[in-house]
């Protein structure tokens, strides 16, 4: 019985554990779902989605990534966690306004980190 319970404990915390090459179908779902929280007319429609994308983040969180990237994928997942934060507040606030100012700031992010992981030759000749 203990040998079953510690093997179904390490199957979750297997599970938990994101590489990099996982986190492709992470971000691609995230993409969607960032679209249909960004596109939501109410308050309703858009608590779902954000709520999704909370798991997704913690998910990216859980990975492990190249050490020379690792504090870059952190420190991305970690703002984007408080934007989210932000978010729910105002939904939960009835603030539809203030968490689509939100949803402007995760996009923000995103191209802002997408920056930081792929710099451009540009970047990288003059950094």
């Amino acid at each position: 019985m203990k040998k079953v319970i510690l093997t179904g404990a390490m199957a979750v915390l297997l599970s938990l554990n994101v590489s990099a090459s996982e986190l492709k179908p992470i971000m691609k779902e995230m993409k969607m779902t960032f679209k249909e929280a960004a596109s939501a007319q109410s308050i309703e429609a858009m608590q779902a989605p954000v709520a999704k994308l909370e798991t997704l983040v913690a998910q990216a969180k859980a990975g492990s990534y190249p050490p020379e990237k690792a504090d870059t994928f952190m420190e991305g997942f970690d703002k984007l966690a408080v934007t989210l934060d932000e978010i729910e507040t105002a939904l939960s606030q009835g603030d539809l306004d203030q968490a689509k100012q939100g949803m402007r700031q995760i996009d923000a992010l995103r191209e802002e980190y997408h920056d930081k992981r792929n710099p451009s030759i540009w970047q990288r000749l003059f950094s």
